[in-house]
């Protein structure tokens, strides 16, 4: 009899500490599934027309609301919810760092591009193209002396997996 009291406590322990130490999935992240094809794929995006005549850009950016993504990305990082890094060297930025940059280079007003880092995965039971983006870097638009658009500077890079 205490043969089977002990082994019974001892199934019921190895079962407790079994189930209680295994994680929540709902707090995991979801995994993208799929075929890798793209390790990463880099490309920008132009998401503020210079031009108001180019009425392709226009009917491209017509649904596009691009102006709340920039800003929700700047406040999550000014608060440090998502790291910034120095697009040329890599190094950290600081919270006053990134708020000089932002500050004097207008970033809300003035971004024109916005450069994206992806992982790109083909699912072909469902035949769909799913992205992951890894990081993104706002691009600002740089101008002449006469106000011409002479092309777009980059900012700092967000990294959306740290």
């Amino acid at each position: 009899m205490k043969k089977f009291y002990y082994t019974s406590t001892a199934l019921i322990i190895s079962g407790l500490f079994l189930f209680s130490c295994q994680s929540k999935p709902e707090n995991s992240p979801a995994k993208t599934k799929g075929e890798l094809i793209a390790d990463p794929i880099t490309y920008e995006v132009i998401v503020k027309n210079p031009n108001p005549d180019d009425e392709w850009l226009n009917e491209c950016l017509e649904n596009t609301n691009s102006s709340y993504l920039i800003e929700q990305v700047l406040k999550e990082v000014q608060v440090g919810n998502l790291k910034a890094y120095d697009y040329y060297d890599n190094h950290e930025l600081s919270i006053s760092e990134i708020e000089q940059i932002i500050t004097e280079n207008d970033l809300n007003g003035r971004t024109g591009k916005i450069q994206f880092e992806e992982n790109w995965y083909w699912d072909k039971n469902q035949l769909q193209l799913k992205k992951e983006v890894k990081k993104l870097m706002f691009g600002f638009e740089i101008f002449d002396t006469t106000g011409k658009l002479r092309g777009y500077k980059a900012s700092f890079v967000v990294d959306l997996q740290k």
